[in-house]
């Protein structure tokens, strides 16, 4: 068996992700918009033990460079932790939503940079960190290299974990040909070994939060944005799988799939 490139299959995923970004991207931005409401809203929020590991690792005079810092869902709190924080968002939707946070909350010690990180000019920090924010990149080591030439003590990666039995791979894999239907931890950590890191992992402890839908129909519509599919050429396929690994339950379908992340860290020598 041909060893796998992963160099090559982050790039393929990637491409897919840059493509349904670039056509998704005003209802992402609402999607996120709605998030941040509910950040603000005062109710009380799900912990989160990867941004609690990175915030226990902040002194009052640390300095955070965070790439993709979108609505700034890590970045306030670790603004309101840190010295001094630079966050990169070059979406212009994410950025006026991250503004607007940064001006409610009177943060006078955070920096926006509004383009992509790739052409962005900035100084070294202590601590570098992209949440989330790697996925429509093609080059995933070039990122890295520059993410880690830009810290002085401290990296932080986060990556979505797919589900090792999931719905969405067989469906990827039935329609797609690959298992993996986007950039995840999997391929993202296999080739940082690859080219030379040897980083930490601390795995998202929690049970996974499961997908629900209400309908068949919007579980079928949830695996076409998945698979960044956009016509009905794959649906009879579709509906066959789910109907066969989706459970019903307490008035909607429960996906074995669903959310979870791996921070990947390391230290600068």
């Amino acid at each position: 068996m041909m060893p796998t490139d992963w160099a090559a299959l982050w790039r393929e995923l990637a491409t897919s992700d840059i493509q349904a970004s670039a056509e998704g991207e005003a209802q992402m931005i609402e999607r996120w918009r709605r998030v941040a409401r509910r950040l603000d809203s005062g109710e009380k929020q799900d912990p989160d033990p990867l941004l609690d590991f990175i915030l226990g690792r902040l002194g009052p005079e640390t300095t955070v460079l965070d790439i993709g810092a979108a609505i700034g869902r890590w970045t306030l709190p670790i603004a309101e932790r840190g010295r001094q924080v630079t966050a990169v968002e070059p979406l212009p939707g994410m950025r006026q939503v991250l503004v607007e946070r940064v001006s409610s909350r009177g943060l006078t010690n955070l920096t926006v940079v509004d383009v992509p990180w790739m052409e962005a000019e900035v100084l070294p920090h202590d601590v570098a960190i992209a949440a989330h924010a790697t996925y429509t990149t093609s080059d995933l080591i070039g990122f890295v290299r520059k993410m880690d030439a830009c810290a002085r003590r401290t990296c932080y990666l986060a990556l979505r974990v797919p589900a090792h039995d999931g719905t969405i791979g067989e469906l990827s894999e039935r329609i797609c040909g690959q298992w993996h239907d986007s950039p995840n931890f999997v391929v993202g950590y296999n080739l940082l070994l690859a080219a030379g890191f040897h980083p930490n992992v601390l795995m998202e402890p929690k049970a996974v939060r499961h997908w629900t839908d209400p309908t068949l129909d919007h579980a079928v519509a949830r695996a076409k944005r998945q698979l960044h599919l956009l016509d009905a050429g794959h649906d009879a396929t579709i509906r066959e799988i789910l109907s066969r690994r989706l459970t019903f339950m307490d008035g909607a379908y429960r996906w074995p799939d669903g959310m979870r992340s791996a921070l990947i860290w390391w230290e600068k020598t």
